[in-house]
């Protein structure tokens, strides 16, 4: 890939690294927790060491606890491959609990690479027991996942209590920080929705400052990007860039052309601020248009969609200053997507033409 910033992370050298683990970790009363593993790595090497050593420790753990915690970890750092071998390590286990983890993150694994559809992995949750404060745990996140991806997202109210009270039971050290990462970004989308940026922001930030992730990061920075754009055209970029950065890094493909291609075209658009930049997306393509004053381009492309996005009826309402489209773009938001953030995407153009009549 061109344009690479910085190079991806690679693997801690095999002899060494295996070595060095077994040799510090592997005592003689016995093999120590992930979290004693990630701590001592990343305070006596850098965290990119301290990743792949644990990574590798997951792979070989033979405690049944580093085993299930093993999945989380391999989850959260997004090495799908190593997890879908420590699940079905875990699935033939003489533990039951190990099992029962197993058959939880096979679900996870799954709805993570997009094989199964929400009704799908709800329906398959549906039939596992919850019985410890952990399983229960990863229950409740899968089921808010799956209200977020239904676009309910005042739905994690009825959790928050439940969630929070159980992530403070939870005794390995290792787990707990990793389900209050995801708490955080369940929060940071909730009150992103419902517009209330600061609190928002404050866990946008402790993820940030939490996380080793660098896909994680590169989602949050994304996120971060657009809940600053109306505040601030120079914040917002500054996230955007860096979750780019992160990308590049990592040779994220994938997140590197949704951000040259939606985010970064979106905010520069926004905020008529446009030179240089170009997108594919004839949507945003569209918005460069509008925003570059090309009324009848803007207006050309999108007439050839056979229908619209609350998104592209706020472009084509303002680009034709369209007040009745404006307001059904706005309730779109509000009754299709619970998003009373973008909502002020067309409520601001409104308030623009009353102000002129």
């Amino acid at each position: 890939m061109k344009n690479i910033e910085e190079k991806k992370l690679k693997p801690v050298d095999d002899e060494n690294g295996q070595s060095r683990t077994r040799n510090q970790f592997l005592m003689q009363e016995g093999e120590l927790s992930l979290f004693h593993v990630f701590q001592s790595f990343s305070v006596s090497d850098n965290v990119s060491t301290a990743i792949e050593v644990t990574r590798s420790y997951c792979m070989r753990a033979q405690t049944e606890a580093n085993q299930r915690v093993g999945m989380e970890f391999l989850y959260a750092y997004d090495f799908l491959d190593d997890l879908e071998q420590l699940i079905e390590k875990n699935l033939v286990s003489e533990n039951p609990v190990n099992r029962q983890w197993g058959q939880l993150y096979k679900i996870i694994h799954l709805r993570r690479k997009r094989m199964l559809k929400t009704d799908e992995y709800v329906g398959l949750l549906n039939k596992l027991a919850a019985d410890s404060v952990e399983v229960e745990t990863l229950h409740m996140f899968l089921r808010v996942y799956a209200h977020f991806e239904r676009k309910e997202f005042g739905r994690l109210s009825s959790y928050l209590d439940g969630l929070l009270e159980n992530i403070h039971k939870i005794g390995d050290p290792m787990l707990r920080e990793l389900f209050s990462v995801r708490l955080d970004e369940m929060l940071l989308t909730f009150h992103w929705k419902r517009n209330e940026m600061i609190i928002a922001r404050k866990h946008g930030f402790r993820i940030l400052q939490t996380t080793h992730s660098p896909r994680k990061k590169i989602d949050i920075h994304n996120t971060m990007a657009l809940g600053y754009l109306f505040d601030s055209y120079q914040q917002a970029m500054e996230h955007a860039l860096e979750a780019k950065r992160l990308a590049n890094m990592i040779e994220d493909l994938t997140a590197i052309q949704g951000i040259n291609n939606y985010t970064i075209p979106f905010i520069a658009a926004f905020h008529g601020r446009t030179a240089g930049i170009s997108t594919p997306i004839q949507s945003e393509a569209a918005h460069l248009a509008l925003a570059r004053g090309d009324i009848p381009t803007c207006i050309s492309i999108l007439n050839r969609f056979e229908s619209l996005t609350p998104f592209q009826q706020y472009y084509l309402g303002k680009a034709t200053r369209d007040a009745e489209m404006l307001e059904i773009s706005y309730r779109r938001f509000i009754s299709e997507r619970s998003d009373h953030f973008f909502a002020k995407l067309p409520l601001l153009e409104m308030n623009k033409l009353n102000a002129v009549h």
